[in-house]
């Protein structure tokens, strides 16, 4: 008998124990959305409580500093693209007809102004006439060589390299305006219900300044402190019953997420995730964790 009642203790005390720790449901977790720009808030497109899945469309922001630098970057484009153009372009050109019509009206005035100073000696003109003569000579030949400058004159080629190197930096700055124009658009960076929202139309808001929360409910984390000597009988991944106080309750076998050591977060403490699809467990919801 007495080595049977020895057998029975060992064995008793090699079964883990039976422990039940009363808990809750916890605060639904959150995502925030920050304002990833500054401008002033344009259309709101959800309201407080409503669902909404991941890339919806939440909030629509103006800039008109965005706007300015759009236009200005794509007419930077268009000009670079057509002093490019210009680069490849052969210059027309210039016909030699006119600077032998301006050759031939500066021979004429010129012969004219002789003729009129050999006839300034005999008095048939007057030295007036002359130097009107000598003037228009001297008008003519400056129109000639205009006409020869003009001719032969060639306008310095442009550098390809330049003004290519022009066009890449005006596609890099639109891309960078295109960019900050989709910073605009304010979507939900994932599914679940907007807990909270923190602007209206008409607000004025900076970078990183919260815009509205985002909660998924569609699950919950159930969790209970733990005296400090139990906490060596439990582990991440062990399995868990759990019991959610509802009308009806709620029963769920999931595994242990995470163990909270003491002094951390309010440790020692388990937590568990179980699903909610009916949306029937709200924070503070009281339930009860068995362990074996």
């Amino acid at each position: 008998m007495a080595a049977s009642c020895q057998d029975s203790d060992n064995a008793s005390a090699s079964q883990p124990p039976r422990i039940e720790i009363k808990g809750a449901v916890a605060p639904i977790d959150s995502v925030t959305v920050s304002a990833p720009i500054e401008g002033r808030v344009a259309k709101v497109n959800a309201a407080e409580g409503a669902a909404v899945k991941a890339g919806d469309v939440l909030i629509v922001l103006t800039n008109p500093a965005v706007d300015r630098d759009l236009a200005y970057a794509r007419a930077q484009i268009a000009s670079a693209e057509l002093k490019l153009r210009g680069t490849t372009a052969i210059p027309p050109a210039v016909s030699a007809e006119g600077e032998k019509s301006a050759a031939a009206i500066m021979r004429a005035k010129e012969e004219k102004a002789a003729r009129y100073r050999a006839l300034l000696a005999s008095g048939d003109v007057s030295k007036q006439e002359v130097a009107d003569a000598e003037t228009e000579y001297a008008m003519a030949r400056r129109d000639w060589l205009a006409e020869r400058e003009r001719r032969t004159a060639t306008a310095p080629a442009a550098d390809p390299g330049l003004a290519r190197a022009e066009l890449d930096r005006a596609r890099a700055d639109l891309a960078f305006a295109e960019h900050r124009q989709t910073l605009l658009t304010i979507t939900a960076p994932a599914s679940g219900t907007l807990a909270r929202l923190r602007v209206r139309a008409g607000d004025d808001v900076y970078t990183r300044d919260p815009l509205a929360d985002v909660a998924d409910p569609s699950s919950v984390r159930v969790q209970a402190q733990l005296a400090p000597e139990l906490v060596r009988f439990v582990r991440a991944g062990a399995s868990a019953d759990v019991r959610v106080l509802t009308i009806p309750p709620h029963r769920f076998r999931e595994p242990i997420a995470r163990v909270i050591a003491a002094g951390a977060e309010g440790g020692p403490a388990i937590i568990v995730n179980v699903p909610n699809p009916d949306r029937m467990m709200q924070p503070g919801t009281p339930a009860i964790i068995t362990l074996q």
